[in-house]
């Protein structure tokens, strides 16, 4: 059965657990229970639409790649730079994010009302390789390899802010809870959701501080100053 973490201070503790360890990441999820796996794994795909895994995935990014030109802040120069962009925007692809920062992924497992038990994944990764800048040269959509961890080689302001960094998963099997990482899992109890949002919001830890610009600041204030969860 996972510990629990019931505000800050239990979160803290569990920190201080991982303190001498390197490589540690974490990863806040709304709902506890579920496989950890990345986003194009879990898709429900449109009646009709019969492309393998990887052609889904691939016209997916190609979509994107097409549209999101007027909104770039930066223009990616490489197909792993772009998958990291869209993935971090909420495309279904290959990524799976993940933080540095404890208390980032606290936020992200209580930050949308919800009245079921959230979690939070803790990954020692320190054994893990990283996607190297000679794999970077190469096709991430033809690469066979373990999961690696992947940092982009231009980092958002959004990403920047939430300490992020990636794991990237090569094979079908594995996009659908097909491997096993070195993971511990605390659960975050549905009626301390609300209480670890507030505390996370003293430590500085909110939607402005994670979402840099316009959109962030509005719905920060609109939590701020209205009675909304």
């Amino acid at each position: 059965m996972a510990e629990e973490i019931t505000d800050i201070v239990s979160l803290l503790k569990m920190v201080i657990k991982y303190q001498d360890k390197k490589g540690i990441l974490y990863r806040g999820v709304t709902e506890s229970g579920l496989d950890l796996k990345p986003k194009v794994g879990w898709v429900a795909r449109k009646d009709g639409d019969k492309r393998d895994i990887l052609e889904y995935e691939q016209n997916l990014l190609r979509l994107f790649k097409e549209r999101a030109v007027p909104y770039l802040e930066f223009t990616p120069s490489t197909e792993w730079d772009w998958l990291a962009l869209a993935s971090h925007h909420g495309l279904p692809t290959r990524l799976l994010n993940w933080t540095w920062n404890p208390l980032v992924a606290a936020y992200f497992a209580v930050a949308e009302e919800y009245d079921k038990d959230s979690e939070i994944f803790v990954y020692d990764s320190k054994n893990e390789d990283v996607v190297s800048e000679e794999d970077k040269k190469r096709n991430p959509f033809t690469r066979s390899m373990p999961v690696r961890k992947f940092t982009p080689s231009h980092v958002t302001r959004r990403i920047a802010a939430q300490s992020g960094i990636f794991t990237i998963y090569f094979d079908e099997a594995d996009y659908n809870g097909g491997v096993t990482l070195n993971i511990d899992r605390y659960v975050i109890p549905r009626n301390s959701r609300k209480t670890m949002k507030k505390q996370l919001y003293i430590c500085g830890v909110h939607q402005e501080s994670l979402f840099p610009g316009l959109d962030g600041l509005a719905r920060h204030l609109e939590w701020l100053k209205t009675d909304s969860y």
